[in-house]
């Protein structure tokens, strides 16, 4: 390689920016400082070559700052499997810094500014010494990882904000190596210290805050059960029915033995317990996510509470359903989950009083996989969706069921013949009449997927995971509140003239009033059939009209109606199952002239005039999951983001923030430049001497 004398170029600096052998400095970081920043600005990198110490104080007494490419080396590594490039050209450009014992600073001894190699200004941003991650561009990636936005998306966001890759300081490499490093640490006792740490973050921030941890018989880490502040306080009201959910598992994380060291402050888990240690951990096991979720005013799903597990068996979930009665302090009136054997016998053990059932479309999903091999699949889909959801009695059922399987001979078939023996937990003709919270049609059948979409994933850490739990909860409530608020602001248009409609209309939330518009629509299908009276108990038969594959049918539904009371009962069980009165029950108070709805069918669960105590409630976010200087940071950021809001619309208005921000950061690099020099002078003190 052919060596040249070259002087980089110093257009762009100032007679005080370029190195000179006398230049002085408070501290020897000071020096190193300047150097680096004159060799950005000219367009290459640097590198400490050596640092001599005091023999006594140990302290630095003299340092030689090279550039990089100083020195010419032969590899020892064999050329095609060589991985990094030679970038040495023997430079001689350096700086000799040594401490002045008589002035007590620092002074450049010796500089030499010429280069064996061309200072290149278009390659030097890229060089890796000088890319690097500012903290705003951190809190940006922070808060967008966290969001689920991928790091080519950030990075892309983050080029445009400055008007190009060229114009960032780093690259998209730097970016994802930052993410995998800091963001999501793969260290398993750095996870579960962090889940620790959480909860008792929780625990001050709010105290009604619920958290309690299960280990086994040798101190190892086996279940967790929390439930916001919130979330306990919404319990009172969307408590009634409760999903039970462990689709999302979190199975990257392995079982950690945990030691604790007693204190008398009672800190973790229920128990006195003040420090936690994570010393090891062994063998790799699974833990489940199993979350609680109910239906809020408006329909929508509403976190009740959140638990990780060690393993799936039955005591595992029993010590998980306990824990969660123990936090809630009352079991719900029903619950549902998956077509899990480990969860029924739990359920059944730990709360004996609910009524639990499978969610139907976890069952009719498994029908591909299990019955996809049959010749006749799609007739056979269609036969048991309609006997499913279409069976008005048990004993239509149990005909249907076994014309159903005579007809595709599946009189072997083990999995078929299970799902009749537990017909009783998921074909809905048998829990007809049982409130189940609008959780019985296929529009629940998301059910964690919905909650969750968009913030979990299947390699999201514990780290992350608690802290995406914290933004969901925040998402939700901030939903809600939304909701609320839009309800106070007006209402959607009634449907029909009826003064029934107009009555649902100002009582109920919007979404749930458009489930009883749509019956309201449907009741124009119905007609009244016949009549069979009884004193003041009447049974009026109701022919719906269906449109079912381009055929119009005539369904009949018996509807019992008190005279007297005003009382009144359909064969449908809508009303009963889902708080929504069904378009047959309208149709009779219609005929029989009853033009406001008793009170009884308007429900008190779906109103929009109630003040529920958990809205008052602020879920408990972490403010604490980023360092003290990123939280430091965010702040005056919003300080100095509202400002530019107020004045940026004023050109004389905007001089002034800047110009005082320019004192302000004259004074702070002033006063930064003092406390440096009188933590120079404590440590250099001893070298004088």
């Amino acid at each position: 390689m052919e060596l040249i004398d070259e002087l980089p170029d110093h257009g762009c600096l100032q007679e005080d920016e370029i190195p000179r052998v006398g230049m002085r400095f408070a501290q020897l970081q000071m020096a190193h400082d300047f150097y680096v920043t004159y060799a950005k600005k000219a367009r290459f990198a640097t590198k400490i070559r050596t640092t001599t110490f005091d023999k006594i104080t140990k302290a630095p007494i003299n340092q030689a700052i090279h550039c990089n490419r100083d020195v010419i080396r032969e590899s020892r590594v064999k050329a095609p499997t060589q991985k990094n490039t030679i970038s040495a050209t023997g430079c001689k450009a350096r700086i000799y810094v040594k401490f002045d014992k008589d002035v007590q600073d620092w002074v450049l001894l010796k500089v030499d500014l010429m280069h064996s190699h061309p200072c290149s200004p278009k390659k030097a941003v890229h060089y890796h010494e000088y890319r690097q991650l500012t903290m705003h561009m951190k809190c940006v990636i922070e808060d967008n990882d966290e969001v689920g936005i991928r790091p080519n998306k950030i990075f892309l966001a983050l080029s445009n904000e400055v008007g190009g890759p060229s114009n960032l300081g780093f690259s998209e490499k730097d970016l994802r190596n930052y993410i995998t490093a800091r963001l999501r640490n793969n260290n398993v006792n750095a996870d579960v210290r962090e889940m620790m740490s959480y909860f008792r973050r929780m625990k001050d921030i709010n105290p009604d805050f619920f958290y309690t941890v299960e280990l086994d018989d040798e101190c190892k880490f086996k279940s967790a059960v929390w439930v916001d502040a919130r979330c306990r306080a919404s319990y009172e009201y969307y408590g009634d029915v409760v999903s039970v959910d462990s689709t999302y598992r979190r199975n990257r994380y392995v079982v950690v033995k945990l030691v604790f060291f007693p204190f008398l402050d009672k800190m973790l888990f229920d128990r006195d317990w003040h420090f936690l240690h994570l010393v090891g951990f062994s063998g790799r096991h699974g833990l489940p996510f199993v979350s609680f979720v109910g239906v809020n005013h408006h329909g929508r799903s509403t976190l009740l509470g959140c638990a990780l597990l060690g393993n799936e068996e039955i005591a595992s979930y029993e010590w998980v359903f306990s824990q969660w009665v123990k936090c809630m302090g009352t079991a719900p009136q029903c619950i549902i989950t998956d077509q899990c054997r480990f969860k029924y016998h739990a359920i059944k053990n730990t709360l004996p009083d609910t009524r639990h059932r499978w969610y139907i479309w976890h069952i009719m999903n498994k029908l591909p996989s299990k019955l996809g091999g049959y010749r006749r699949y799609g007739a056979l889909y269609v036969d048991l969706n309609n006997i499913v959801w279409n069976s008005r009695t048990e004993e239509s059922f149990e005909d249907n069921w076994a014309d159903f399987i005579d007809e595709y001979n599946l009189h072997n078939n083990t999995w078929v013949s299970d799902l009749y023996d537990d017909r009783r937990m998921w074909i809905p003709i048998y829990f007809k009449g049982e409130f189940w919270s609008a959780m019985r049609s296929t529009q629940r059948s998301e059910s964690m997927h919905a909650f969750y979409g968009g913030y979990l994933h299947s390699k999201t850490s514990l780290v992350q995971f608690v802290h995406e739990y914290d933004n969901v909860l925040g998402f939700k409530e901030q939903r809600e509140l939304e909701d609320d608020a839009a309800d106070s602001k007006g209402v959607i248009p009634c449907a029909t003239t009826s003064p029934m409609e107009k009555q649902f209309q100002q009582e109920y939330t919007t979404s749930i009033f458009r489930d009883v518009q749509i019956e309201f629509v449907k009741k124009a299908n119905c007609r009244v059939s016949t009549v069979d009276k009884q004193g003041s108990l009447v049974c009026v038969t109701m022919e719906e009209e269906k449109l079912v594959n381009d055929t119009i049918l005539c369904v009949s539904y018996d509807v019992h109606f008190d005279h007297s009371t005003q009382e009144l009962r359909c064969e449908c069980n809508l009303f009963e199952s889902s708080g929504v009165l069904c378009c047959h029950c309208l149709e009779v108070f219609h005929s029989y002239k009853v033009y406001k709805v008793p009170s009884c069918y308007v429900l008190p669960r779906w109103s929009k005039k109630i003040k529920r105590k958990h809205t008052y409630v602020k879920s408990s976010h972490d403010i604490s999951r980023s360092d003290e200087s990123h939280v430091a940071f965010k702040g005056l950021c919003a300080h100095f983001y509202s400002v530019a809001q107020e004045f940026v619309g004023d050109d004389e208005e905007t001089t002034l923030p800047h110009v005082a921000l320019e004192e302000t950061m004259a004074k702070l690099a002033a006063h930064h430049a003092k406390k440096r020099s009188e933590s120079v002078s404590k440590t250099q003190t001893n070298i004088g001497s």
